[in-house]
């Protein structure tokens, strides 16, 4: 299986590139990250772009080219804390180009890759873009585009059914990141990356036979 992660510098995106290097039925893993790595593995091949610049999709398809791939996981993202009043458009186009339009423009320009490898894509959401969940000052527009991402995460699987390619959303809680830390430096999250990095990958790989369309909260607490 191939597998492609974005997101693999730190935190969540990490844990899950190791958690994959691990299964012994991946072959290979595209880690896309705008930032170096230093986890070294040979099933590793590290794409190095910023979604913030031209032409990052074109490396991405470079390194890809033809070659099928089974599972897609969206993880990266960005999160800036600050009111409505106080997030500058800077901020609020960074949130909504990372955390929303690049895993549909990965999506659009890999598609027949996707769908030669049957794949499964995750994207990972978050409980602040989870209907009915409680929701806190100073993540609207951050919330607001995982909850657009998990909405594209059911029309993606009624779209690609046809081509037994599926799609799902986990919603995470609050995970012991640094971006989580940068974010709120006080607050212990319930949840260590390594282990979320770990469920993500097992959801990845076993459960797209059962699921599709659905937006899962995977969180033990509310965020």
């Amino acid at each position: 299986m191939n597998v492609l992660v974005t997101g693999v510098s730190r935190g969540i995106g990490l844990e899950v590139l190791k958690s994959f290097c691990s299964q012994s039925h991946i072959n290979r893993v595209y880690a896309v990250s705008s930032t170096v790595c230093s986890f070294k593995n040979e099933k590793v091949v590290y794409i190095r772009c910023d979604f913030l610049k031209e032409n990052w999709i074109e490396k991405i398809k470079s390194v890809v080219r033809n070659e099928e791939i089974n599972i897609l996981i969206n993880n990266a993202g960005y999160l800036y804390q600050g009111s409505v009043k106080d997030t500058s458009s800077t901020e609020m186009n960074n949130m909504v180009q990372i955390n929303y339009l690049a895993p549909i423009q990965i999506v659009q320009s890999l598609l027949s890759n996707l769908k030669i490898g049957k794949a499964h894509i995750v994207n990972i959401g978050s409980m602040g873009g989870f209907s009915g969940s409680s929701k806190f000052p100073g993540l609207s527009v951050y919330s607001s585009t995982k909850a657009a991402l998990a909405n594209l995460s059911e029309c993606w699987a009624e779209e690609l059914k046809e081509f037994g390619v599926t799609s799902n959303c986990l919603a995470l809680g609050a995970v012991n990141t640094e971006m989580l830390k940068n974010a709120f430096p006080n607050y212990e999250a319930p949840t260590s990356s390594t282990l979320m990095g770990e469920k993500i990958v097992d959801f990845s790989i076993n459960f797209n036979s059962v699921l599709n369309g659905k937006i899962i909260p995977f969180s033990v607490s509310t965020p």
